[in-house]
């Protein structure tokens, strides 16, 4: 038996307990136990900026007056929503090299033998791998995000007074905030997820240079065959797309507004546009196509032998 197969040997005593959500569990968990980077990641940024706010240099550009209460509370705020922002973006990136490679690892190793040795169906395995990119990731990232936003304004207030002030309502609304944030950004790649799944099941070598090259030179060779540029286009719609249908209030980081009226993160669900992004028809076409390239996924997996 190979070094990953000893590694989950706890999971097959749980998969033979009646139930499918018990079965579903001890896959998560196995994904949690082979890939380990999905949660030390998150752990390792958040220590860095913790490390950082202690030791580094704090310098503010902030008008010469007093902040009033309603400023420091807003600079409060601002910084909650920019020190989640790091983590956001590291484990976006963590999950897309996990998604190309979970599915391509255990044919690599020879794994998915004692896997399909079990009483699994592919789908349930393959969905289990995208349940873990798509809510125990993200929703694990935003409770230690919230959890880190308390250490860091504690910090943060110890050394430098007078800048920020705790209020309850707004903390709270920038945490709804960024849990949209969260569930928008979800769903919306969720087509790029499901997209790099079916490439860890369907290549053979190398994913990730697959799965590299062909959003990056599709463009190039758009471009110079047929002087179109649909590609780069759509490309670019589906990166930014539902932040522009999402957002139209108050640029909060305008650093003219620090010396007028700075507004709380928790304005912009005022003006947020939550319905037109709900109904927006692109972000549940490319659910409903997230789904499918996962049960592609699912069959490649269960028909491919690379032994």
């Amino acid at each position: 038996m190979n070094a990953n197969a000893a590694t989950v040997a706890p999971a097959p005593a749980i998969l033979r307990r009646a139930g499918t959500l018990d079965t579903i569990v001890a896959l998560v968990r196995r994904e949690l136990w082979e890939h380990r980077s999905l949660w030390i990641a998150a752990l390792v940024v958040q220590g860095v900026l913790a490390v950082l706010l202690l030791i580094g240099r704090i310098n503010l550009d902030l008008p010469e007056q007093v902040l009033t209460e309603e400023q420091r509370v807003a600079v409060f705020t601002i910084g909650q929503w920019l020190a989640a922002q790091p983590l956001f973006i590291t484990m976006g990136i963590v999950v897309a090299f996990y998604l190309l490679d979970c599915l391509y690892a255990e044919r690599k190793d020879r794994s998915i033998l004692f896997w399909k040795s079990l009483p699994l169906s592919d789908e349930l395995t393959v969905g289990s791998k995208l349940l873990v990119a798509a809510v125990v990731v993200p929703l694990g990232a935003f409770v230690l995000a919230s959890a880190s936003d308390l250490v860091f304004a504690a910090i943060f207030a110890g050394r430098v007074h007078g800048v920020i002030s705790w209020n309850t309502y707004e903390w709270l609304r920038t945490e709804l905030a960024l849990l949209l944030e969260c569930v928008f950004g979800v769903l919306w790649y969720a087509p790029i997820a499901g997209a790099l799944l079916l490439f860890s099941a369907w290549i053979r070598r190398n994913p990730i240079l697959w799965a590299t090259l062909i959003p990056l030179v599709a463009p190039i060779v758009e471009r110079v065959g047929l002087g179109t540029h649909y590609i780069w286009s759509f490309e670019h719609y589906r990166a930014f797309g539902i932040w522009q249908k999402l957002l139209s209030g108050p640029d909060l980081f305008d650093k003219s507004s620090l010396h007028h009226n700075l507004p709380p993160v928790g304005v912009v669900l005022d003006t947020v546009n939550l319905r037109g992004a709900f109904t927006d028809i692109d972000l549940w076409l490319g659910v409903i196509a997230a789904l499918a390239m996962a049960y592609a996924a699912a069959r490649v997996r269960r028909y491919r032998d690379d032994t």
